[in-house]
């Protein structure tokens, strides 16, 4: 069965903590508003376990980085920091609830699944939500959250989603599916990680954490370059995926660079 309603974004960013989708994509997020694409972030946690700011501070400095990205709308829901779990049942109707909101053509969790358990865990979590947001028999309830008031408003739900393709971002170990190009809007990067001078910058009064030793952002822009170097450009954001493309028709783009 086909979806009976229209997609009600182009991509959807699903990540564990308020500021996940900026490190992961956030050239990409702004390169797709650019061109007229609905872009969604959905955190999954209020970060309530973060060694630096409040959960209120890191919203508003959510709000000001969606602004920055251009993002459609951004959500906030109420999952328990670090204990992202891909068989809790309510973490996934939750998400599975977000889905068929949302209506995503395509789904990218952020960051890479690495070091964080909450990382390792978002990837799993959201395979199986994407999943069960097929099955019209579900009713996975209301998400509950946060709504960025700069943006959109929740849709009515579909009684049913199935996304189109589901990426995560990719680990530096592993081969990309598909390489986006972000020269053009890496500065709109920089400036909505600057946005977050709670987490990524040492201000008198805060600990200091990995993140916000100045090595961290040079490593996001290292891994930037060598992405972009892979595709031909100046600074790439890679995704990957366990699926195939299926094509009807030679892209209109160039295939590669």
């Amino acid at each position: 069965m086909m979806n009976q309603q229209s997609p009600g974004c182009d991509l959807m960013v699903i990540s564990p903590h308020t500021d996940d989708a900026e490190i992961g994509l956030g050239g990409t997020i702004r390169l797709l508003a650019d061109k007229g694409r609905k872009v969604w972030a959905v955190d999954l946690t209020r970060g309530e376990l973060g060694t630096n700011a409040t959960m209120a501070e890191r919203w508003v400095e959510a709000e000001d980085a969606s602004l920055v990205l251009g993002l459609t709308g951004r959500a906030q829901l109420a999952l328990p920091d670090g204990f992202i779990n891909e068989n809790d049942r309510k973490q996934i109707l939750q998400v599975t609830s977000a889905i068929r909101r949302l209506r995503p053509r395509w789904i990218a969790t952020a960051p890479d699944p690495v070091r964080h358990p909450d990382h390792q865990e978002t990837p799993r979590l959201v395979a199986r939500a994407v999943f069960l947001a097929r099955l019209a028999a579900l009713d996975p309830g209301i998400p509950e959250g946060l709504l960025w008031s700069g943006g959109e408003d929740w849709p009515e739900p579909a009684d049913r989603w199935e996304t189109e393709a589901v990426f995560q971002v990719c680990p530096d170990d592993r081969r990309p599916s598909v390489i986006f190009d972000v020269s053009s809007t890496w500065p709109a990067k920089e400036n909505a990680l600057a946005c977050y001078a709670s987490q990524f910058s040492r201000q008198e009064g805060r600990r200091p954490t990995w993140i916000n030793d100045s090595s961290f952002l040079e490593k996001i822009e290292r891994r930037a370059q060598t992405w972009g170097r892979r595709a031909g450009v100046s600074f790439g954001e890679a995704l990957c995926t366990s699926s195939l493309p299926v094509l009807n028709d030679l892209p209109g783009e160039s295939w590669v660079k």
